[in-house]
């Protein structure tokens, strides 16, 4: 049973882009449009809670409103205290950014993924939506990936027509095939939501592409080691390393 989260987000708007499109989510805390230098720091003890990511679809129209909107519907009060509230709580996200499209036709097109984790006390929650991540392990244990790509790579690599080593160079590597958003030729989203015990001594780690993508290996070291500050400030780092080409979002939560 998970008494504290020790927690550590950070969103950075990385090297070459204009602004940052990321948003992200700690309890009802809201990070959009912002870039830090250092993670910002929490102790949660009153659950449940939801920690998670949002990465505005790049090349489409307002990105940055579509990842802070969906944001801002699941920080709403209740928070969500199982998995049907939960789904219910995306899926009024998404009809929130449909109304905006309706009221801003300008805006068709818009879109975000989402991944994060409903934490209970017993158990936690994890959803996604498109290529951002959510990892899970303990001191002792490699972290795993707890959710499955919504994209072209990871659709060719699950039929055998891509190895995992030459994926990361494909020129079709950042396609998505599901998200949340809004439109006339919106389809409806792919949501997937997973349950697993919440066993205190793991560690979270919920992240956008530019993350996981540009960290590669490093990133799964450095999210290892040290406290979720230290940690979160190392893989900012290693993807300043790699040239930081996308923004960079990430919490990395300790469950005790």
């Amino acid at each position: 049973m998970i008494q504290l989260l020790r927690i550590a987000a950070i969103t950075n708007i990385g090297q070459h882009r204009r602004r940052n499109e990321d948003s992200m989510l700690v309890g009802t805390k809201i990070y959009a449009g912002t870039s830090m230098d250092m993670p910002q720091v929490f102790d949660i003890q009153s659950l449940p809670v939801i920690l998670a990511v949002a990465d505005g679809i790049g090349g489409s129209v307002a990105g940055d409103i579509a990842s802070s909107e969906v944001m801002l519907c699941l920080a709403r009060p209740p928070c969500p205290d199982g998995e049907e509230k939960l789904t219910e709580r995306i899926l009024q996200s998404v009809a929130s950014l449909q109304n905006i499209v309706r009221k801003n036709p300008a805006l068709d097109g818009m879109g975000t993924t989402l991944a994060g984790v409903l934490c209970l006390k017993k158990d936690l929650i994890i959803f996604s939506c498109g290529d951002s991540r959510v990892y899970l392990g303990s001191p002792h244990h490699r972290l795993t990936q707890m959710t499955r790509d919504h994209s072209v790579i990871q659709d060719m690599i699950e039929a055998g027509t891509l190895t995992e080593q030459k994926a990361r160079s494909h020129p079709l590597g950042h396609i998505i095939t599901s998200s949340l958003s809004g439109g006339k030729h919106r389809l409806p989203p792919d949501i997937r939501i997973s349950k697993t015990d919440a066993m205190p001594g793991s560690r979270l780690i919920i992240c956008t592409d530019g993350v996981w993508d540009y960290g590669g290996e490093e990133f799964i070291e450095a999210a290892r080691s040290g406290d979720p500050e230290t940690a979160a400030f190392n893989i900012l780092h290693i993807c300043y390393q790699a040239g930081a080409p996308d923004n960079i979002t990430l919490i990395i939560a300790d469950l005790q």
